[in-house]
């Protein structure tokens, strides 16, 4: 008798604690390769009303990176089928950008600082005991550009350039597995669309589009193996500028005569500019893809990853905890030992070349649903580490 495909999907495997209430209120060490370090206060009350979150974060004074963060996350709207996230961010980052493509330099980056502050909000439908997924969110805020510094921290310009953005995504999950936050056995996968519509005539119109599949097998009494598929394309809908001059009017750091760096600088913007209107832009590098690599290390038009990770789990039993400044029930103790490739390309039949490796190992535990991580990973340009709160161990799920 042949059995009908239904009837294959792993029965759901209840993880204890994780509907369970918990809370953290402390300041957490943050680093990120590419970013810098700093020491967010982290706020978190996970399932205070039928497993709805609320996430506050501030980072204190003297580090890289200054975020302000307030979220509420998977409100059930009447109903648990229908969830609701939203929040506020501002941000004051100066971040690296690299230059375009797999074969870039290490040292070969800029580094703007920015400042934005915006709004998110987003409704999920979730239904079959939350293995169909639909989403749909949208991003709204402003930004600006105020100083452009070289790689050795030389300001290169202080021209001040203004934005105002607005952004949209929406896609599915089928979440064929035993569990949605640490699955030990089932296939996922699903597509996330971005179109990005431009404001302006300068840029280009582009739907960015994510194709992800992940594959659980269980080892032991209560280890798996994970292999992650991942794919990123660009497709223009509307051409902006490509041509150099009209670029280079607009985007000009008002370079003086002779000033070699930031002649440099402003060719840099330029090139970058007229590559994505031309091939749109993605990226790989950072907390979950080529985590050995800086944040958005490469980027181009396309992407392509795979990665494969075995999690040993020390204890899987629910355990009350409660220090005070962290409480709720620890259900999981873990470690990690991954292996990943990756590359980009502005064009897509060499997305099977030139990979990136990315390995090493990380260690995490799951209270109240909630991940709280530490990852160290070897590449090409070295050691990176991550340490971080609320790691999908799903590895980065479409959804996010």
């Amino acid at each position: 008798m042949t059995l009908p495909a239904w009837a294959l999907v792993p029965e759901r495997r209840k993880v204890e604690g994780s509907e369970e209430l918990g809370w953290f209120f402390a300041p957490t060490p943050a680093r990120i390769e590419g970013v810098g370090q700093a020491i967010p206060l982290f706020g978190l009350l996970t399932n205070f009303y039928e497993g709805a979150d609320m996430i506050a974060v501030k980072t204190l004074p003297g580090g890289d990176f200054d975020i302000t963060v307030a979220v509420l996350n998977d409100f059930p709207v009447f109903t648990r089928h229908f969830l609701f996230k939203g929040g506020y961010f501002q941000q004051e980052v100066a971040f690296n950008l690299y230059s375009r493509g797999i074969d870039s330099q290490s040292k070969d980056y800029i580094v703007p600082y920015i400042k934005q502050s915006g709004n998110f909000w987003d409704f999920r439908y979730v239904g079959w005991e939350e293995r169909v997924e639909l989403f749909y969110r949208q991003f709204e805020g402003k930004g600006q550009q105020t100083k452009v510094f070289d790689a050795k921290g030389n300001l290169l310009s202080d021209v001040v350039t203004k934005t105002e953005f607005s952004a949209s995504q929406y896609g599915y999950q089928l979440d064929l597995t035993d569990e949605n936050i640490d699955p030990r056995i089932g296939v996922r996968f699903g597509q996330k669309y971005s179109p990005n519509t431009s404001k302006n005539a300068f840029t280009s119109d582009v739907t960015l589009i994510d194709s992800e599949i992940n594959f659980y097998l269980p080892l032991r009494e209560s280890d798996t193996i994970a292999f992650n598929f991942f794919t990123s394309l660009s497709q223009i809908n509307r051409a902006g500028v490509t041509d150099e001059a009209t670029a280079r009017t607009v985007l000009s750091q008002n370079c003086a005569s002779g000033d070699f760096a930031c002649s440099v600088a402003e060719d840099k913007l330029v090139a970058d500019a007229l590559a994505y209107n031309r091939h749109g832009s993605t990226s790989l590098g950072g907390p979950n893809r080529l985590r050995a690599y800086a944040m958005n290390r490469f980027t181009a038009g396309n992407s392509n990853f795979r990665g494969v990770e075995y999690r040993y789990n020390f204890d899987d039993k629910a355990n009350p905890l409660n220090w005070g400044f962290i409480g709720g029930t620890n259900s999981l103790l873990q470690m990690a030992f991954f292996f990943e490739q990756g590359t980009v390309s502005d064009e897509r039949s060499q997305l099977l070349s030139n990979m990136k490796p990315s390995y090493g190992m990380g260690f995490r535990s799951l209270i109240s649903g909630f991940i709280y991580r530490l990852d160290l990973a070897q590449g090409d340009e070295g050691l990176g580490v991550t340490l971080f709160i609320d790691y999908p161990m799903q590895l980065l799920p479409i959804t996010e």
